[in-house]
Order: structure tokens, then C-alpha cells, then sequence
């Protein structure tokens, strides 16, 4: 199966630029590689993670929140996810969600693990009385994901989110 990128329709937003500053490696720089992104991830966002090989046999028993906008979850999704907007607010998700979360095993995703681990951050502890069983940030998100080859429900491509995360996409699977 081909690897297709999709075309960026998403306008970066104004709070994009802060990325690079506070740490995260700017992605349209060709040095920036996604392991980069991942380290900088993990050390900004110190939130429990799990590699996309530790999820893949441990899928059935995941709730699977997708923390991207709704035009790169109707691309393509991990299978079965339900999609949170970036900037749900935490007691808005524990309105939501926090029953279903209750001694579930629950895994957020996004591109890279940038908006689903702040998300993981924000609900975090308001969630902690629901009891889940486990949090869990994807670490690398859908490229990482699709870097490792696994297959995505839907299209066979990852929206990249803008034309920069687009290089570093491209950069990742080699095209």
C-alpha cells in the first residue's frame, strides 16, 4: 500500500510560532527529525506514554481519543477512535467521556503527541476520580504511527496539520 501525504488545508495557528520557542523543534528545518519531536514531546509534556508497537496488540481493550481537528480525523484515524477537539476544555471532557473512562485503559493521539498530551495534561487529574485504569499519550501520534507502516482507518494518508509539519512528514517516511 502506498504512503500518501494529504494536502494541508489547515491554516497554522497564531500560537504555532511559540512551539519553537518553548522548546519544540521547528519541523520545516531539515535537520529536525521526528525523534526529535518525540524527545522534546516527552520532556515538555511529562505525561505517561505508549509506543505505537506496545498499542498495536492491545488496541481491543484502548478508548482512543483522536485530539485533532475535524478535517484530519475524517483522513484518516486510528481505527475505532473518536475525535476531541485541541482545545476541549478537561471539564468539559470529564462531562463527556469521564463514565466511559471509568477502568478503562485510554490512549489520546494527535500527529505528533503535541495537542493530545496537553489534552492528557489537562484532564489528567480531573478525570482521576472517574478511576481509569490507565492514561496514555501515543507517542510520535499518526506519523509515528505510519512511519512504522500500521495501518489507519480510512485514507492510507496523515493530514500533516500545515506545509511545515508536511516536511517533516515527508522527511519521516522518506518521500
Amino acid at each position: 500500500m502506498p504512503l500518501l501525504l494529504a494536502g494541508a488545508a489547515l491554516a497554522p495557528g497564531p500560537a504555532q510560532a511559540w512551539l519553537w520557542r518553548r522548546g519544540l523543534p521547528d519541523p520545516a528545518d531539515a535537520a529536525t527529525t521526528l525523534e526529535a519531536v518525540e524527545r522534546a514531546v516527552t520532556r515538555l509534556i511529562p505525561v505517561p506514554e505508549i509506543t505505537p508497537r506496545e498499542l498495536v496488540p492491545r488496541l481491543a481493550e484502548m478508548i482512543l481519543f483522536d485530539v485533532r481537528e475535524a478535517e484530519e480525523f475524517a483522513l484518516s484515524r486510528l481505527p475505532g477512535a473518536r475525535r476531541l477537539p485541541p482545545d476541549m476544555p478537561a471539564a468539559a471532557f470529564r462531562a463527556a467521556h469521564g463514565a466511559e473512562v471509568a477502568g478503562a485503559r485510554v490512549v489520546f493521539y494527535c500527529a505528533v503527541g503535541w495537542r493530545s498530551g496537553r489534552m492528557l495534561e489537562r484532564v489528567q487529574a480531573t478525570i482521576a476520580s472517574a478511576g481509569p485504569a490507565a492514561l496514555y499519550n501515543l507517542r510520535g501520534g499518526l506519523f509515528r504511527w505510519r512511519a512504522e507502516g500500521l495501518p489507519l482507518e480510512g485514507a492510507a494518508e496523515v493530514h500533516h496539520y500545515d506545509a511545515a509539519w508536511g516536511q517533516l512528514l515527508r522527511r519521516t517516511l522518506g518521500r
